[in-house]
């Protein structure tokens, strides 16, 4: 039988060696770069009605205030407390006529199956009441929304009228209007800066402090916050150097006690409202700041020479 030779595995420098043919790879797409840019859509790019509005409200954190309901929270609160003591008298009624004492020392051998429902519905009522109850303290809590936002609010909402009458009755209450907290330390400061950029852009030079990113109304001015609260850092810094500087250099070139004395009062009197204006600051803390502030100034005052 016949058979084919075999290809050679060996020869006579050593084994024969088989290259093996290397696929070619082909070029992979390189995948297009892109540069992300900050390009918010602006508010008068979507179509007229609520999502404009809404678009307006959600562009800074003043335009946002929302009805509270306090007075239907209250009302269903004491249409749920009523219900509760209701079931509460129906249980003391069902406790009262027991005719075995031992009942209600027990329960596994209560044999009122009432009474065992009675408490299953008033748990029920229980777990809702304090639910909403939860609810209407967490809404009270929030911060009221402040008259000059509101105002700004309206004056849109009166000059574009996004919504239809009927449905812009809400800021007919300002009293029940709620608004997120303020952020951090935003305080007296930013809102006098905040003033003065917006009388510096009626006349063109505001640029520095506000932005026209997010709408192209010429009466809608918003501000840029980190440069705001830059501003007020600043001007803080600066007014703090100059109350714990200047009345030092004012006692030691005055020599007259009753000047002296005048110049601690009023100082120190400047010094409680600059603290004061601060945000979240409580009337102990101010106490004390000014406290000590009159102290150090009196003691300068005694080791001053005569």
């Amino acid at each position: 039988m016949f058979q084919p030779p075999r290809p050679p595995t060996s020869g006579p420098a050593g084994p024969v060696q088989f290259a093996r043919r290397q696929p070619q790879s082909l070029p992979q797409p390189q995948p297009e770069r892109h540069y992300f840019n900050h390009n918010p859509t602006k508010v008068e790019a979507f179509r007229q009605g609520y999502p404009r509005f809404a678009a307006f409200i959600n562009c800074d954190r003043d335009f946002v205030a929302f009805r509270g309901f306090g007075r239907l929270h209250a009302r269903i609160l004491l249409f749920k407390q009523d219900e509760i003591i209701e079931l509460e008298q129906k249980l003391q009624n069902l406790d009262d006529i027991e005719a075995n004492a031992y009942h209600l020392t027990s329960r596994r051998d209560d044999q009122a199956s009432q009474r065992s429902q009675m408490l299953s519905d008033i748990e029920k009522k229980l777990v809702d009441y304090d639910q909403f109850l939860n609810l209407y303290y967490g809404n009270i809590e929030r911060q009221a929304s402040k008259t000059a936002n509101v105002r700004s609010l309206s004056r849109w909402l009166d000059g574009n009228k996004p919504l239809a009458l009927q449905e812009s009755t809400f800021l007919d209450d300002w009293d029940d209007l709620i608004s997120p907290r303020n952020i951090g330390d935003r305080g007296g400061f930013d809102f006098l800066i905040e003033k003065l950029a917006t009388a510096l852009d009626k006349i063109g030079l505001g640029k520095l402090l506000t932005a026209k990113d997010k709408s192209d109304d010429n009466h809608v001015v918003l501000f840029t916050t980190p440069r705001v609260v830059a501003v007020t850092q600043v001007l803080t810094t600066f007014l703090a150097v100059i109350i714990l500087t200047g009345p030092v250099i004012a006692l030691y070139r005055v020599k007259k006690m009753s000047i002296r004395l005048s110049i601690i009062t009023i100082c120190t009197g400047l010094f409680a409202s600059v603290v004061r204006s601060f945000p979240q600051s409580r009337t102990i803390e101010v106490f004390s700041a000014t406290a000590a502030y009159c102290a150090v100034m009196v003691v300068f005052v005694g080791s001053l020479p005569n």
